[in-house]
């Protein structure tokens, strides 16, 4: 990942060099800005991503009619390549910046139609005046635009953006309280900085004559197809579209896997061992967290089989060793925003495991629960589609889960808004208007959730999504809910930070537009889930890991839970040790806050435990705002200047 930066206009040199130093944390110490006095372009990298697997050495590239800066690493280049020749395009080299540059003289705006790969880049036109940003489909990578009247300005960086245009105390409190709520499904929609928003995932944004297009350009498959091919053909051609992905995003010496026991990372493994000559597969090589035995998180027996089936050695990452919670103030006054993920460090020492062995990229198996499985929902398609026999068989096969998760499963999402709103007004209190929705955490101030309609922010993400069965409205839920870029940006740019770019090969769009043209019920039936890639791993893995499990395997609960125990305590003590800001922004009720606290003291209250994680991070985060507002404007009053702005 790259920093980079288009803005029209004049900008004073101060707020220039206030943006600049945030995005050299995501960047680096390399930088490079082109400017003609109408827009001006920056990027900055670190030294290691100059080279041919990474972004490369060109940083702002300047030809005769057009200057791009680009954060991108682009795959299925020898597509891109043939479509250019036939375009009768040339690119002038082979960097991102050179092939995003030729696509853009063969397509115009059009040219996002043909990338396949993880980007954001901005291009101005010098012909037409023209400033085109783009963001991939899934949000791999980072971008932010703010208008400031007739003016436009992109960057990586929410918070630098901020920095130029004036607004960085100008905060969005219905963003903030999201958060805190644990109202998860509008992270993403905006940002913590009124003014400043996230170009949405798979969309580009035009700017030309002071008017400002934004536009989707990528929309995920609303329905199965109509005739799709024989489910053996079809674990065939995942088999080897995984394989060209994960081959795709390797770089040139070792690649770590990121590789747990389940079935997402064991294919993205076995998959990428299957497609490189005998010669190559020890390019390839899994880092694995290492459990306790009788861990919910042990998969060591698991992986262990994998790895010998295709004679790779593990380089292991024991559990007790990674920190959970460590320097989690110290962290909150570096980010943009609120930090967004629990498991930061614990990502972190798989970065470090995958240095340890000479990687710069590491492959997750991240996607594969997106796309390959599937709730139970589907109850509710069945009702909907009159196949009463097979959904009460199905209901019983969960009885074991009770009739009210049934209900919620089943039956809920088919209820109109109208009857759950007024059902809600009869009992008086709050009932689900989503199966996928969830509770505001019991400290928020209800007037706050009330006046900032925090609950509409979150069911207008749920609901913006429509498929032709339930069951496929929430898998495209879950590749295109702003969320999973907003979250997987901010971990991308952490994992930057210790030298290694991360990648997912499930992710890519050949292999989500795949899956997703697939039956529902290749998903899910009864009781096994991501049918079809396990097929597609048949003979690639050990039929033992391929198997359904007794229980579940692989859950970190443990991990947290224990690490939590431990610094809790302190955190907490720190947290109550000061006035609450989110308090005197009336966004949480202390004593309510407090009160969990204590009773996760007591009694280690695990419905509380993750919440006061998000209230914590966000505190701290403000509290580090604090102090920077303070120490730049002394000679003011220190309170930043608080948004007020409603629901979306």
């Amino acid at each position: 990942m790259s920093g980079i930066l288009a803005v029209t206009g004049s900008v004073h040199p101060d707020r220039l060099e206030a943006a600049r130093r945030r995005l050299a944390y995501l960047g680096g110490s390399e930088e490079q800005t082109w400017s003609d006095g109408e827009v001006l372009l920056a990027a900055t990298r670190k030294p290691w991503e100059l080279g041919p697997d990474f972004s490369g050495p060109i940083l702002v590239l300047e030809s005769a009619d057009l200057v791009v800066a680009a954060d991108a690493s682009l795959y299925d280049r020898k597509g891109l390549l043939h479509a250019l020749a036939k375009a009768r395009v040339t690119p002038g080299g082979l960097t991102p910046s050179h092939l995003i540059e030729a696509a853009y003289h063969a397509w115009g705006p059009a040219l996002v139609e043909h990338l396949v790969g993880d980007y954001a880049f901005a291009i101005w036109d010098r012909r037409f005046r023209r400033l085109l940003a783009a963001r991939d489909p899934l949000g791999m990578r980072t971008l932010f635009y703010a208008k400031t009247g007739d003016r436009i300005a992109f960057a990586s960086s929410s918070r630098a953006l901020a920095e130029l245009t004036g607004r960085e105390d100008t905060l969005n409190l219905a963003s903030l309280g999201s958060q805190v709520a644990g109202l998860i499904w509008s992270n993403g929609t905006d940002t913590a900085f009124e003014g400043v928003a996230p170009v949405p995932a798979g969309s580009r944004v035009t700017w030309e004559a002071g008017r400002t297009r934004v536009e989707r350009f990528w929309h995920a498959p609303e329905a199965p197809a109509k005739r799709p091919s024989d489910a053996a053909e079809a674990a065939l051609e995942l088999r080897e579209l995984l394989g060209r992905t994960t081959v795709e995003r390797m770089g040139s010496d070792t690649t770590a896997v990121w590789m747990s026991g389940g079935w997402d990372s064991t294919a993205v493994f076995a998959a990428g061992q299957h497609a490189l000559p005998a010669s190559e597969r020890s390019r390839l090589r899994p880092v694995s967290i290492s459990y306790p035995e009788g861990d919910p998180g042990r998969e060591d027996e698991f992986i262990t089989q994998v790895s010998a089936r295709w004679g790779a050695e593990t380089h292991w990452i024991q559990s007790d060793t990674i920190p959970l919670l460590d320097g989690l103030e110290e962290r909150a006054a570096l980010a943009d925003e609120p930090p967004a993920h629990l498991y930061e460090l614990w990502n972190r020492e798989l970065a470090r495991g995958a240095r340890a062995i000479g990687a710069r990229v590491a492959l997750d198996g991240c996607g594969g629960d997106n796309l390959f499985q599937v709730s139970d929902v589907v109850l509710a398609d069945l009702i909907r589609s009159g196949r009463l026999v097979e959904f009460v068989r199905r209901a019983r096969s969960r009885r074991s889960a009770g009739w009210k998760y049934v209900a919620r499963a089943g039956v809920l999402p088919l209820l109109p808004d109208a009857i759950l709103r007024a059902a809600e007004r009869v009992a008086g209190r709050r009932i689900p208007r989503h199966y996928m929705e969830h509770q505001a955490a019991p400290w928020m101030r209800p007037e706050f959730v009330a006046a900032h309609g925090l609950r509409e922010r979150a069911l207008a993400t749920l609901r913006a999504t429509r498929g032709t069965s339930l069951a496929q409205t929430e898998n495209m839920l879950y590749v295109s809910a702003p969320a999973w870029g907003w979250a997987g940006g901010y971990m991308r740019g952490v994992l930057l930070q210790e030298g290694v770019e991360a990648r997912s090969p499930l992710l890519d769009l050949r292999v989500v537009e795949f899956a997703l043209s697939r039956p529902v019920s290749e998903r899910t039936d009864w009781a096994e889930t991501k049918i079809l890639l396990r097929r597609a791993m048949d003979g690639l893995l050990p039929a033992t890991v391929l198997a359904p499990r007794v229980r579940r395997t692989g859950s970190t609960a443990g991990f947290s839970r224990q690490r939590m125990r431990e610094a809790y305590p302190a955190l907490l003590t720190r947290l109550f040790g000061q006035p609450l800001l989110l308090a005197e922004l009336g966004i949480v009720d202390p004593s309510t806050l407090k009160a969990a606290a204590d009773r996760w003291a007591i009694s280690g209250d695990d419905s509380v435990r993750v919440g006061l994680f998000d209230a914590m991070r966000i505190e701290f985060w403000l509290r580090a705002r604090d102090r920077h507002t303070s120490m730049d404007h002394s000679h003011e009053a220190s309170r930043p200047i608080l948004a007020t702005s409603t629901a979306a």
